[in-house]
């Protein structure tokens, strides 16, 4: 067992020494009082009994706690999974700030096979807002999907509809993947020979000083839009940071705070999910209706106990970014496994309840 008063008190002491930590300003530990080292150290050691990687913790633009496990360090990457998700509720909102699309459209007036009701009937009342809010109605049955070329053409020609848009929250993959087929037919439509990938690098990551290992791409060199991050925490972290700041990096807006707080309103079936955003909303729910806090909870699913603001990145092996913004504090939690016993409500819970 290692001893996790040593490992905090290291990186407190390491702090005092410098401002600068790849990048990253580093300051003793500021919430001192709300939380404390000992259950920091909690934090880590469920994190990592149940196969984390790494728990890092940032506020006020500075790592206040990071801790690495199970054999990973400070360069460790992890497949984020459908943590990827968030990426692309903040490209979105810049599609819509810089005119290129607008949510109330029908997705059918850019992907005009869907005009043809025979082949595609009602995915011509599907509208980009229904993507957002994983309602369109698609099938999520992407089983097919292995063995296209493109995925982008495949979820086109073959996905079904199994409910009206607007009726159902279902999540799943599809709801991304037509996203991304349409961000990249606006971006050439309007002379930007970007895929949606090289438009999140250029317009966002590359201005907030992030890098990424890796992104998966299927064999047409279409970027896997809804899980295909491989990243570090400090990378990942400062995403976060990004949208804490309502879409400001150093002196630059890059994404107006409005266009950004509205993916955060959820507008569809599900009170948890914004646009491309989990909510730790009342009422909310998760994968499905069942995953949900009880009636008698202050806070939603990700933390049945308060904190309804909380901003959730969640992916298969429970990778978790947390956002929490009345404390200007992101947590992640990081792992290299497909899946474990790691639950989001008792991990915040050794965090916030002493």
């Amino acid at each position: 067992m290692k001893n996790y008063f040593f490992t905090f008190s290291i990186i407190w002491l390491f702090t005092l020494g410098c401002t600068k930590n790849d990048g990253i300003d580093m300051n003793p530990l500021e919430i001192e009082g709300i939380i404390s080292p000992e259950q920091l150290a909690n934090l880590a050691n469920y994190s990592e009994e149940n196969g984390g990687s790494s728990v890092l913790l940032m506020q006020h633009g500075s790592i206040i706690f990071e801790d690495y496990h199970n054999g990973a360090n400070q360069n460790t990457a992890t497949h984020l999974r459908s943590a990827t998700k968030l990426f692309w509720s903040s490209a979105a909102a810049l599609l819509k700030q810089q005119g290129l699309i607008d949510y109330e459209e029908y997705v059918s007036s850019t992907i005009t096979e869907w005009q043809d009701i025979n082949l595609h009937p009602n995915k011509d009342q599907i509208k980009i807002a229904h993507l957002l809010t994983l309602s369109s109605g698609l099938t999520q049955n992407l089983f097919p999907l292995a063995n296209a070329n493109s995925t982008y053409q495949h979820v086109v020609d073959e996905l079904s509809m199994v409910d009206l848009p607007g009726e159902q929250f279902s999540y799943g993959p599809s709801n991304y993947y037509i996203f991304g087929t349409l961000m990249e037919r606006k971006l050439t439509a309007n002379g930007i020979f970007q895929n949606p990938l090289e438009y999140l690098e250029t317009e966002i990551f590359d201005k907030i000083g992030l890098t990424y290992e890796n992104w998966d791409h299927d064999p047409s060199g279409n970027p896997n839009i809804p899980n295909g991050c491989t990243i570090t925490s400090r990378n990942w972290v400062k995403y976060g940071q990004f949208l804490l700041n309502k879409g400001k990096w150093n002196d630059e807006q890059i994404i107006e705070s409005s266009f950004l707080e509205e993916m955060l309103i959820p507008t569809g079936p599900n009170p948890g999910h914004g646009n491309f955003a989990w909510l730790n909303n009342l009422n909310g729910y998760g994968f499905n209706p069942i995953d949900t806090a009880t009636n008698s909870s202050l806070g939603g699913f990700i933390y049945h106990n308060g904190y309804t603001e909380i901003i959730g990145g969640l992916g298969a092996g429970r990778n978790r970014m947390y956002l929490i913004p009345s404390l200007d504090l992101i947590i992640i939690r990081q792992t290299l496994l497909d899946d474990d016993e790691f639950e989001d409500s008792e991990f915040l819970e050794l965090l916030f309840v002493k």
